[in-house]
């Protein structure tokens, strides 16, 4: 691991000095012209692009957070960027309930090797795949349990544990946990839409239709 991050430094300085190398032998405008592109190129892969995933990822478009996560793989200097930047794509996956795919990216995280945040971020990928059709819900509120008493302040992590004890039955304590998901604040539109969507799931079986009316209602609003 050590040894493929210091070959891609490695490669990152000797693509810089190539370029600014070619630059010098032209004269001073093109060395400050290259030098200028290096740096560019470094800025974009250490904040525009995480920023810019993320941002593509709170908005639903998960195509393009997994290509940008993708490249941050790429370029990542440091295991845990690395990490980060794999279990985000697996998220991407997961969102798209491209199950196949996910588990196959998945199956590279070494679960062993996490701190507790990305930890608390492979268990909800987990708990995702185990709520699609045909799994074990009880095995995803397991897994998400776990992840939310690592991370109880991320949304997304609160609204899998929601699902999963909606999937189970456990109709009051999902409303609890999906109602809860806005005490830190507004949620992102595609997150919101689907705790609306989520909380009309609820109370339409417990038998309250005119409150799963209000709430499918809201996530139409949302989803315009």
């Amino acid at each position: 691991m050590a040894a493929r991050h210091l070959l891609r430094l490695g490669a990152w300085l000797a693509a810089g000095g190539v370029v600014v190398t070619a630059g010098l032998a032209e004269g001073p405008i093109p060395a400050l012209v290259a030098s200028t592109v290096v740096i560019i190129a470094i800025l974009y892969a250490a904040f525009w692009l995480p920023r810019s995933a993320n941002r593509a990822f709170a908005r639903g478009r998960y195509r393009p957070a997994a290509r940008r996560y993708r490249l941050l793989g790429i370029c990542a200097l440091g295991a845990r960027r690395e990490r980060a930047a794999l279990l985000s794509r697996v998220g991407c996956l997961v969102a798209e309930h491209r199950v196949d795919a996910a588990e196959q990216l998945a199956a590279r995280v070494d679960g062993a090797a996490l701190d507790a945040a990305e930890r608390a971020v492979w268990l909800n990928n987990r708990a995702c795949l185990a709520l699609e059709p045909g799994q074990d819900p009880a095995e995803a509120l397991l897994l998400v349990e776990e992840a939310a008493v690592l991370r109880p302040d991320v949304p997304a992590i609160q609204h899998t544990r929601g699902m999963a004890l909606l999937a189970v039955g456990r109709l009051d304590e999902a409303i609890t946990v999906l109602d809860g998901m806005r005490t830190a604040g507004e949620l992102p539109g595609p997150l919101e839409a689907d705790r609306c969507r989520d909380l009309a799931r609820a109370w339409d079986a417990k038998g309250q239709g005119a409150y799963a009316e209000d709430y499918r209602n809201r996530a139409a609003m949302l989803a315009r």
